[in-house]
């Protein structure tokens, strides 16, 4: 038997090979091991000394707690769909930067438009980005890339707008630098998506069967749980993904503070989103959602609640390779609040 120390992505090699070649190999969270380490009176971190902790909690754990990687068929898509987290995440930092340009050479243009990262106005900003540039621009030119209401509006800010003059030449250069990478993560986003919509599509899953998990938040929900054999009860799926609440209790007090958030950061945001959308679509988080606000939680203390409850289902819906049903008191639960409304 093997142990290794979850490192990213860097064990899976060797998780691979050994796999392949019907070894039993046991991956340890860093976190568990890091736990092991501090209960030492000695602070030194050495290689030899992380090899005997392995050893050591690889004898007390090895049945109690057999948890692989994701399988291969779902690499691929878990890969993809971070991929796509890293390229918003990217998009969001030069929507940041290009929202603060704005404001220091043409103040009021980001009021105009809902989205500075759409097409059109990315165009528009390559043609013009100074209130002297749009003043100079023919209103028919101007109507290529917004409507008439928006060309009379930006006339007259660009008309008002006192920018700062002082390094105009450097920030209208970073604006059109900005411009160019935006539409080229735009145009990766796309080919991304596209990847996931095929990889998806090739796995056959009943996740697909439940109300409010669609295209954008079910291959992240399935590459991030991986086999569903690793968790024994739906808390272990509420931990992974860091919903569970974090209690402090001593003696007659008892706190129970906000959630964990560790585990997957990318699973957590997925099932919020999911959750959020289940409150509509879902008859039976919709159920939930207003029997958790008439308990007197807040909205989002209700979606989060929503969102270990969808863990459940997730559970229920894959353990048993069954498609997701409605009960019948749920039914009648939505019913009673239908004639309510």
């Amino acid at each position: 038997m093997f142990g290794i120390e979850s490192t990213g992505i860097y064990h899976l090699p060797l998780y691979d090979y050994l796999t392949k070649r019907n070894y039993q190999v046991r991956v340890f969270n860093g976190l568990e091991l890091c736990g092991m380490r501090k209960s030492r009176i000695r602070k030194t971190k050495t290689d030899p000394i992380d090899a005997r902790l392995i050893a050591g909690y690889l004898l007390m754990c090895f049945d109690k707690d057999k948890r692989s990687p994701v399988p291969f068929e779902l690499r691929n898509l878990r890969e993809f769909c971070r991929i796509r987290e890293r390229l918003l995440r990217k998009s969001t930092r030069i929507k940041n930067q290009l929202t603060r340009d704005l404001d220091l050479v043409f103040p009021g243009f980001t009021g105009v438009f809902s989205d500075i990262l759409g097409k059109k106005c990315l165009m528009l900003l390559e043609q013009a980005c100074t209130p002297t540039e749009l003043m100079n621009m023919p209103k028919e030119v101007l109507r290529k890339y917004v409507p008439e209401k928006k060309v009379v509006e930006l006339k007259k800010i660009s008309a008002c707008a006192i920018p700062a003059s002082n390094f105009n030449k450097s920030i209208v250069f970073e604006i059109g630098s900005l411009c160019r990478q935006a539409k080229c993560i735009l145009e990766e986003m796309l080919r991304v998506e596209k990847e996931i919509d095929s990889e998806y599509s090739q796995i056959k899953t009943p996740l697909q069967s439940v109300p409010c998990i669609g295209p954008g938040t079910g291959p992240v929900i399935l590459a991030e749980i991986g086999d569903i054999k690793n968790f024994d009860h739906p808390k272990r799926i509420v931990g992974f993904a860091g919903i569970d609440p974090v209690i402090k209790e001593s003696g007659k007090s008892r706190k129970e503070c906000r959630i964990s958030k560790r585990g997957s950061a990318s699973l957590r945001c997925a099932l919020y989103q999911a959750a959020f959308a289940g409150i509509t679509c879902n008859p039976v988080l919709k159920v939930y959602y207003n029997k958790k606000r008439s308990e007197g939680k807040t909205h989002r203390d209700a979606v989060v609640c929503c969102a270990r409850k969808l863990c459940y289902i997730i559970y229920s819906v894959l353990s048993n390779n069954r498609v997701f049903y409605v009960p019948s008191h749920i039914i009648a639960s939505n019913a009673q609040m239908n004639k309510q409304d």
